[in-house]
């Protein structure tokens, strides 16, 4: 099976900018067992300059999806939790409704997967083909770094419905 990382495109220079994440969202409570410590409900005041491009899928401090993102990742996980995050800009910036998806870590990080030298991010991932199960989307892992994979069916159905602001690279199996 083919597995790919979503990711934020960076084609698009600007998108929403969050200052503060962590005074308002602990990533640690970002899992199933912790999540009834996230509020519903979290609003973000953007740290934008210009206008933003509110595109489908943010990565940079939280992972937040659009709620058309949302329905079709609610295919593959009829029972996915999510959070509504709300952007707020300045006046004229406009404001847009984000949802934090919360998955399960799977521990899959294989010891073949390239890190930079403080272990904070993943430059090349390498994932241990057992303990994904053939999950259709899943959070790796990772204590610094938010990395969702989908399995192949579930990209192309993201690729299909043509969603801004998402680029798919894919990653080795072992």
């Amino acid at each position: 099976m083919q597995y790919f990382q979503l990711r934020q495109d960076t084609d698009y220079g600007n998108a929403p900018v969050l200052p503060d994440v962590i005074m308002q969202i602990d990533r640690r409570n970002i899992a199933p067992e912790h999540a009834h410590k996230i509020e519903q409900m979290t609003i973000f005041q953007m740290n934008n300059t210009e206008k933003c491009d509110f595109i489908d899928l943010l990565d940079r401090q939280l992972f937040l999806i659009s709620d058309a993102l949302k329905a079709t990742f609610k295919l593959y996980i009829p029972k996915l939790i999510c959070k509504v995050v709300v952007l707020v800009g300045k006046e004229g910036q406009g404001h847009q409704a984000y949802n934090l998806p919360i998955f399960k870590p799977i521990n899959c990080i294989s010891d073949n997967s390239i890190m930079t030298r403080d272990q904070r991010s993943v430059t090349h991932l390498v994932l241990k083909k057992a303990p994904i199960e053939n999950l259709p989307i899943f959070r790796v892992k990772h204590d610094h770094e938010t990395i969702i994979v989908a399995r192949l069916d579930a990209a192309e159905s993201i690729a299909r419905r043509r969603f801004r602001g998402i680029q798919m690279k894919r990653i080795t199996l072992e």
